[in-house]
């Protein structure tokens, strides 16, 4: 039906392809018989940075640890690094063998045309040179649809876009010219998708079976809505952002505490012996981050005094810090075990949080 070639990014943001919305996704590929294709670059990268990951969270738990024990009765739990990475691999090549993941071997490309690729400065390197792993990561891609190997249409799943691609007219993510353009039949060339969430709602979902909340046995709309508020305050305070559409300050604010909650729309698909549950709607945020003073008095000049709280007007001789409130949409997807009747994972989003590269 379709080809999912997928980078490196895409597992390290989904706990290295452990997370619910991973299992979903591969579930939902086999159902519907989409092939999952990944370059064999990916899977070296994904193993060299999961110890990487593991040592550091590691590192932090038991710091924490350490700092708890002084003011609690705490037994101490400890981590056998070694041990979990030496799993987690025999994990991943269990994963793709029993999924049907395709692993395409390195392009065969000598060292010397990677130098001269990298002072090209073309994408996807950067113009300092760096970028020799996108480079073999687009080629496998590029030469494995070239060779009509696949089932278009094809789709490429990176959240790489400053090296492989950028928005459109319509704000939508797309390949570089210059990548697409190596591909010459413009009905192979990928689609891009910046998420694995994306890709499971956009290209997946409307091809499962719809399913209502009163076919499941033990949940029910008030559940959803007691739901909904607890993730929505387990995973949304401290949470961290450039900024959030309607905020009048940005560049690294912190959400401090969440309101009340609408829910506006849920889809449910049957993923085999699960469902996932996209709910969404609104909610309010309380925010705290800092605001130059001279924008601040400016605006206070020229349209009253702006929608924020002075919690401390002389944080410095540039800027103070403040609070505001806001709503803002969310987007929270759940995971139901049908077998198990539980939550087995869940991922909250927020679609107007603006990244810090927003203007470029």
């Amino acid at each position: 039906m379709a080809t999912i070639y997928i980078d490196t990014n895409i597992f390290m943001n989904e706990s290295f392809f452990r997370s619910a919305q991973a299992h979903a996704f591969l579930k939902a590929c086999s159902i519907i018989q989409v092939s999952v294709v990944v370059p064999d670059i990916v899977i070296d990268e994904v193993l060299g940075n999961f110890p990487k990951m593991l040592k550091a969270k590691s590192k932090a738990f038991h710091l924490a640890q350490k700092e708890l024990g002084r003011l609690i009765e705490l037994d101490a739990q400890d981590i056998a690094v070694s041990e979990e990475i030496g799993s987690y691999e025999d994990w991943l090549y269990k994963l793709i063998e029993e999924k049907g993941i395709v692993i395409l071997p390195y392009p065969e490309v000598t060292l010397k045309e990677l130098v001269v690729k990298s002072y090209d400065g073309v994408k996807p390197f950067k113009e300092s040179g760096e970028g020799h792993k996108d480079f073999l990561v687009w080629e496998t891609v590029k030469n494995h649809i070239k060779s009509k190997s696949t089932t278009p249409p094809n789709f490429f799943l990176t959240n790489n876009t400053k090296d492989f691609g950028g928005k459109d007219d319509a704000d939508k993510d797309v390949l570089f010219l210059k990548l697409a353009e190596q591909i010459e039949e413009v009905g192979l060339r990928p689609e891009l998708y910046t998420s694995l969430k994306a890709a499971f709602d956009k290209l997946l979902a409307p091809n499962l079976q719809d399913i209502t909340i009163e076919e499941i046995p033990d949940l029910n709309s008030d559940d959803l809505h007691r739901m909904t508020d607890e993730y929505l305050l387990e995973d949304l305070p401290q949470r961290t952002a450039f900024g959030y559409e309607g905020l009048p300050f940005g560049n690294d604010v912190s959400i401090s505490s969440v309101g009340p909650s609408e829910i506006s729309e849920v889809i449910l698909k049957k993923v085999d012996d699960e469902v996932v549950i996209n709910v969404s709607g609104s909610v309010e945020i309380e925010v705290d981050g800092f605001m130059d003073k001279h924008a601040y008095y400016m605006d206070l000049d020229t349209d009253g005094a702006p929608n924020v709280f002075v919690v401390d007007a002389d944080w410095n001789d540039h800027v103070m810090a403040v609070s505001s409130s806001v709503e803002t949409a969310f987007e929270l997807s759940l995971f139901y075990s049908v077998a198990d009747k539980e939550i087995t994972g869940y991922e909250v989003s927020l679609p107007d949080e603006i990244d810090d590269d927003w203007h470029h």
